[in-house]
């Protein structure tokens, strides 16, 4: 991982540990002493005073990540490594890996390194923990399965999300990840036999799977 890049992760992690892990996003506004505030766009500012502003239209259910996606922009922030992260890529692709690191960190927020560990605690490399995080987070799948993907960053792993025959969603951190978004699959047991794999209750015949390196 890039160095400024992980200066920044770990600041966010020692800071949201100084708090207890708080997951509310008001609730930790206030304990970094950052003030909410509307505005005409989402924005964050480390300051001094240090504040976020929201979109009075912002769509409310994506508002609670909206905060804590501003929220990880003020940490990056106050870890002085903003520059440092703009600058280990192309200028063409800096501000995408900005928000990739501030996505990265704001799902830590979300879905907190002790939750993650409870999770693997009780079932391991298993479809069952992505199930889990989204139930104790009150996620989305699709972030579930990135933040179990992703959580592990020295493990391989990939993970699938299938509707029918048809691949609709994947993470992975195997860099010989053959599988593509939107492909058609046969049978995942049949192409992945070593694979943890559970069908999901749902009218779409959805499989959840895991392919550990």
């Amino acid at each position: 991982m890039r160095y400024a890049t992980m200066q920044a992760i770990d600041f966010a992690r020692s800071e949201h540990a100084r708090v207890g892990y708080l997951t509310d996003p008001e609730r930790l506004a206030h304990a970094w002493g950052v003030r909410i505030i509307p505005g005409k766009r989402s924005s964050a500012h480390a300051g001094p005073p240090s504040i976020i502003t929201l979109q009075r239209d912002a769509y409310a259910p994506r508002q609670r990540f909206t905060t804590h996606h501003e929220l990880a922009h003020i940490l990056v922030q106050r870890s002085l490594q903003e520059r440092a992260i703009l600058a280990e890529v192309d200028e063409d692709d800096a501000h995408a890996h900005l928000e990739a690191v501030v996505n990265y960190i704001a799902a830590m927020l979300v879905m907190p390194d002790t939750l993650i560990e409870k999770a693997f605690d009780m079932f391991g490399v298993h479809p069952e923990t992505i199930l889990t995080i989204q139930h104790i987070a009150g996620v989305s799948l699709a972030a579930a399965l990135r933040r179990f993907t992703y959580a592990h960053l020295d493990h391989p792993i990939t993970t699938l999300l299938t509707s029918g025959p048809f691949l609709i969603d994947l993470a992975s951190t195997d860099p010989y990840n053959p599988f593509t978004r939107y492909q058609r699959l046969p049978d995942i047991g049949v192409l992945a036999p070593h694979a943890q794999v559970l069908t999901l209750p749902s009218t779409h015949r959805r499989t959840l799977a895991v392919l550990s390196v």
